[in-house]
């Protein structure tokens, strides 16, 4: 088994707040992050995939698929975004890393799936900053 792992970056602000949850929990719960404003971070993604290469193409997935559907399914909905105004899913699920990671998962697999390729997500790492990050690996996925 061959693991191919591809860097992204994009970046999007949030803002941490249950629209479940009173004022007075959220500001308790999330401090400064749920500031109305919200906030920004710069965000690197390390995303993995797993298979055998092609007997043909020698290739566990072609780079340049695989770098479309990043772009569509990662940086086009979220560069440059509030995650909480600008992507539906968000509107409702308070947008931490761990609950941004299980989204991008979801997006990625979906697609390695349907576009076809004889190869599955492996892992990825979200990094917020560099000393914060959400990493996800297969079998913990799965159960999500």
């Amino acid at each position: 088994m061959l693991l191919l792992t591809r860097t992204i970056h994009f970046n999007a602000a949030h803002r941490l707040w249950n629209p479940a949850k009173s004022e007075e929990w959220n500001y308790a719960t999330f401090g400064p992050g749920a500031n109305l404003a919200g906030y920004g971070h710069n965000y690197s993604l390390e995303i993995a995939v797993a298979g055998t290469a092609n007997a043909d193409t020698g290739m566990i997935v072609n780079l340049t698929d695989l770098d479309r559907i990043l772009r569509e399914e990662i940086d086009r909905p979220l560069d440059h975004r509030h995650l909480n105004n600008e992507v539906a899913e968000f509107r409702d699920t308070v947008p931490t890393a761990e609950n941004l990671a299980l989204w991008i998962w979801r997006r990625v697999e979906a697609r390695l799936t349907t576009d076809g390729w004889p190869c599955r997500l492996s892992s990825l790492v979200l990094k917020v900053t560099p000393t914060f990050s959400v990493e996800l690996s297969a079998p913990a996925a799965a159960g999500s």
